[in-house]
């Protein structure tokens, strides 16, 4: 059996623990009126959710506690347990038995448990459908609602017919689609509003962060023009000024071995002595002594010399002036062009400034100082000769001394000769170092300003060819032209401001987030589109089918009560007035996807059942024009017919043969034992043909506080039981 037991607390009229069994597939339950049997059915369609007071048959939640007999007697909950056989997995649980359980306290809150484990309400829903128990299909049907089914309208009566179908489960899933659809759609719409609306903000950031990207490309290629000008620079420098293989050091060191060999060789004459002799010697010696440091301040004063004619001439080659001089004609003639007195003065003092960086050489003071330098060594060298002349004249006088002093001193000047000649080629070399000095410092001076290291330079010259350079030393003042240029666009540009870079990589986010936002929730609309017209589809093929398949029975157990006629079902569409504003307007974007699941969508129209019967030997097409009796007996053969297609798991029927006369109740009874074989049938009722299809019966009769009690019966007990 499907349903196993029935456990009833405190509820309505029965007060402490009721249990019913239900070993048999047909259960009656009997007893006089007010007996309070009904409440049974109504304590079934409480614990499986049941939310209308009128279809319980009470005012307010506090009815359906037991409120005591004549001993006054209040509960202060009620309950009621279900419990399944879900051996064939009717319910979508891996378990052999279910229970389902509700309960209510005097405050009206209402609990709900699946195997005593707190749930939700809609989870005892989704469950029920699934096993063909929903309530508003025909699961648990009484007198006054079996002709319910005749009374709805088209659609409602569709509503029903699904549910009993077991296409409930389905319509949750489409209603739960729907409801995801609205809110993808509202939530797609504020997305898109959002998307839109900081797209002006990031458009014009964007410009602006473009301006200082440019910048970054114009720093760059500032950058590479600078390396390379300064590398052509830095060639021409060493090209103009070649390093020779000059060691200093060891021409010192020969200079001082030389004035060494040159004083020994004076004493070992005797040109040199401490004390002062006025003999022809002496005064030689005195002589050439004299010669001797004339000849060595000489060397001072032309290394002096040598040092300040460096200084004095132009650390810039004649290239280099001539292209100074055509960049400085050209700015004058801009300086026609400008009408601005600001700007005008401006530019005159750049002039003046570049001039004043050009000329940074103490010229004038450096020329009056090599004049004097020039002056002394005039005056040394007439001494000199002077005194090489007086030498001459006390020399001949010591010719008569011999050969060998001669020769001596002979040796002596050709040191001296070699010693000059040293000294001539390190002032020279001093002249050159100085001068590459003066140039480099320029060089490095010029590098410091524009941010690159001479390392830097220095390497790229070393990884460069020698004769490439060369020919490339040409484009300096077109190179410098280019640099002075993107300088300028540099400046026009301005410094970058990190609040707005920040702020735009901010937005810029915020929007890619947005964008990937409405693609993933239209992504999201389309496939629930999608899915409410697959559950649709899925709906309407199941639906025909059954709908053909109850048409053939409803038709049979017609025949068989007015023996004959005609019953059927018939299917209707009546347009709906739906406002669709949203889905119009997502539709709208152009997806013709989109537009193609509308057109698909069924729930633009809202389609329903109609029931057309028409008895024999009579005119009477239209169920308004039936009595009572004829609508309940209609309702029946359509309640059967549906039952035989469904086959539901459980169905609860109370008094609805309360209008059967002995024949149909008859065939009645014989109609609950066929369906029996797929369907648990729990029956209310007087009827003692009924009574004979059950294997079990129940009476229920009232104690003495006014509480209902349950007993089990046998046929001819329960007949008595329905007399009293």
């Amino acid at each position: 059996m499907f349903l196993k037991r029935v456990l009833i607390k405190n509820f309505k009229s029965f007060s402490g623990k009721n249990v019913l069994d239900f070993p048999a597939l047909i259960t009656a339950i009997v007893g006089p009126n007010g007996s309070g049997k009904s409440n049974v059915v109504d304590a079934i369609r409480w614990a499986l959710g049941e939310q209308s007071f009128k279809n319980l048959r009470a005012e307010k939640g506090e009815d359906l506690i037991f409120r005591g007999g004549k001993k006054g007697l209040i509960s202060g909950f009620a309950e009621v347990e279900l419990i399944f056989d879900n051996s064939q997995k009717i319910f979508p649980f891996d378990v052999s038995e279910l229970s389902i359980l509700r309960r209510i306290d005097r405050n009206e809150n209402n609990s709900y448990f699946l195997n005593r484990q707190p749930c939700r309400l809609k989870d005892i829903i989704e469950i029920s459908a699934a096993a063909k128990l929903g309530l508003k299909g025909f699961s648990i049907v009484n007198q006054g609602s079996a002709d319910a089914i005749l009374r709805v309208s088209p659609q409602e009566r569709r509503m029903m017919l699904e549910e009993n179908l077991g296409l409930k489960s389905l319509e949750i899933k489409k209603e739960e689609a729907k409801r995801k659809l609205n809110s993808t759609a509202v939530n797609l719409d504020k997305a898109r509003s959002l998307h839109q609306e900081i797209l002006p903000r990031l458009r014009s950031l964007k410009r602006q962060v473009a301006r200082w990207e440019k910048r970054e490309e114009i720093k760059n290629e500032l950058s590479l023009l600078g390396k390379k000008y300064f590398t052509i620079w830095y060639r021409q420098i060493i090209k103009e000024n070649p390093s020779q293989n000059f060691d200093i050091k060891k021409i010192e060191q020969r200079i001082s071995e030389l004035s060494l060999a040159i004083k020994n060789k004076e004493i070992e004459l005797g040109l040199l002595k401490e004390k002062k002799d006025e003999s022809l010697e002496s005064r030689i010696t005195c002589l050439t002594n004299q010669i001797i440091d004339l000849q060595n301040k000489k060397s001072l004063i032309w290394r002096e010399l040598g040092r300040k004619e460096a200084i004095g001439q132009s650390v810039f080659s004649e290239k280099e002036i001539e292209s100074k001089i055509k960049l400085l004609k050209k700015s004058l003639e801009e300086l026609l062009e400008i009408s601005d007195p600001s700007l005008l003065k401006k530019r005159i003092k750049e002039i003046i400034g570049d001039l004043d960086a050009f000329y940074r050489i103490e010229s004038k003071e450096t020329g009056e100082e090599v004049k004097k330098i020039k002056g002394e060594l005039e005056e040394i060298e007439h001494e000199i000769n002077e005194k090489n002349k007086l030498l001459k004249e006390q020399q001949k006088l010591l010719n008569e001394r011999g050969v060998d002093f001669k020769n001596k001193f002979q040796e002596i000047e050709v040191l001296r000769e070699e010693k000059d000649l040293l000294l001539r080629q390190v002032q020279k070399e001093e002249i050159l170092n100085e001068k590459r000095s003066l140039r480099l410092e320029d060089f490095k001076r010029r590098l410091r300003e524009t941010n690159f290291s001479f390392e830097e330079i220095e390497e790229n010259y070393r990884l460069g060819k020698e004769e490439e350079l060369d020919s490339l030393i040409e484009e300096l003042p077109s190179l410098e032209r280019k640099i002075s240029n993107l300088r300028r666009a540099l400046a026009d540009i301005g410094i970058e401001d990190e609040n707005i870079i920040a702020e735009y990589r901010d937005v810029s986010s915020r929007y890619e987030f947005l964008n990937q936002q409405v693609e993933d929730l239209e992504k999201s609309f389309l496939d629930l589109k999608k899915l409410i017209v697959q559950l649709n589809n899925q709906i309407k093929e199941k639906f025909d089918e059954a709908v053909r398949e109850i048409n053939e029975e409803f038709n049979r157990y017609f025949g068989l009560i007015f023996k004959g006629g005609e019953a059927k079902l018939i299917q209707i569409e009546k347009a709906k007035n739906v406002n669709k504003n949203q889905e119009e307007e997502i539709v709208s974007d152009g997806s013709d996807e989109l537009k193609t699941l509308n057109n698909q969508d069924d729930d633009s129209l809202g389609w329903g059942i109609d029931i057309k019967v028409k008895i024999p030997k009579t005119k009477l097409r239209s169920l308004e024009m039936l009595s009572g009796g004829e609508r309940t007996l209609v309702a029946i053969c359509l309640i059967l017919a549906i039952i035989n297609q469904s086959d539901p798991p459980l169905l609860i029927v109370d008094e609805i043969d309360a209008a059967l006369d002995e024949e149909n109740s008859r065939f009645f009874a014989e109609i609950l034992k066929e369906l029996s074989k797929n369907t648990q049938f729990i029956i209310v009722t007087h009827n003692r043909m009924t009574m004979t299809a059950a294997s079990v019966i129940y009476g229920v009769t009232l104690s003495e506080n006014n509480s209902s009690q349950l007993i089990s019966l046998k046929l001819e007990e329960a007949e008595e039981v329905v007399k009293d």
